[in-house]
């Protein structure tokens, strides 16, 4: 009874293992195949990303964005700016208006205090973060020369405990990589509902597929970090 419940268990942990070295894998390239499906298609209404934009802005923000200019594919949201390309401001394109629109929508949880809870949570994660590998590397140290005799071997607690702390570091790394998945999930949201006041239902989905799938490259990248030590992920 028992040995069946063990073997389940671990045929269910081998295919949650392969799911998510899948997602690791292969989720950026399910990415650019949606994007390119996405910038083949032109919005019915034939409206420029930067007519969407100043709409949105007036009717979602309160025109409280400014619209800038950076480089090519720099598209992004900063407190008070929405930063365009030149191209991505001429474009009519399903996929140049869906990544605007995450962005815009980005802008709406930052007017909302959603964006700046996350800003704050990255920022304390960062400062803890430095210690992660001076801690694996003493612990490494300490519990080496404990064992060795070369120290006490109550230094062999020390360097479990600096292991333990360095462990907990990790999880709060994870911890903190989840929470931008849900803020990006959140961000497509708005970028769904300002879309559809513009986009009929065909073109909706698409939009929605391609922000799905850019999503799944958070999981993706959250998955490397999670499954990096079996060497089975790809670096970038």
């Amino acid at each position: 009874m028992w040995v069946y419940i063990v073997v389940g268990i671990g045929v269910v942990l081998l295919l949650l293992l392969c799911f998510c070295l899948a997602v690791a894998n292969f989720s950026f390239e399910n990415f650019k195949e949606k994007r390119e499906e996405a910038m083949s298609y032109g919005n019915s209404a034939n409206m420029a990303v930067e007519d969407f934009v100043e709409e949105v802005i007036d009717n979602h923000l309160n025109g409280s964005l400014r619209i800038e200019t950076c480089e090519e594919y720099q598209d992004h949201f900063s407190p008070g700016v929405i930063a365009l390309s030149p191209s991505t401001k001429r474009s009519n394109s399903l996929a140049s208006l869906s990544t605007v629109s995450h962005e815009l929508g980005h802008a709406i949880q930052y007017e909302k205090g959603e964006l700046t809870r996350l800003w704050q949570k990255r920022k304390q994660n960062r400062i803890i973060g430095k210690f992660f590998l001076p801690f694996i590397i003493l612990g490494l140290v300490f519990s080496i020369l404990g064992l060795v005799n070369v120290l006490p071997f109550y230094v062999v607690y020390i360097g479990i405990g600096l292991f333990g702390v360095s462990f907990l570091i990790f999880l709060v790394a994870i911890y903190i990589k989840y929470l931008e998945i849900k803020i990006e999930k959140g961000a497509s949201k708005y970028a769904i509902e300002v879309l559809g006041e513009f986009l009929g239902g065909e073109e909706l989905k698409i939009c929605k597929e391609f922000l799905d799938s850019a999503r799944l490259t958070y999981w993706g990248s959250l998955f490397r970090t999670m499954l990096g030590w079996t060497f089975l992920t790809k670096r970038s």
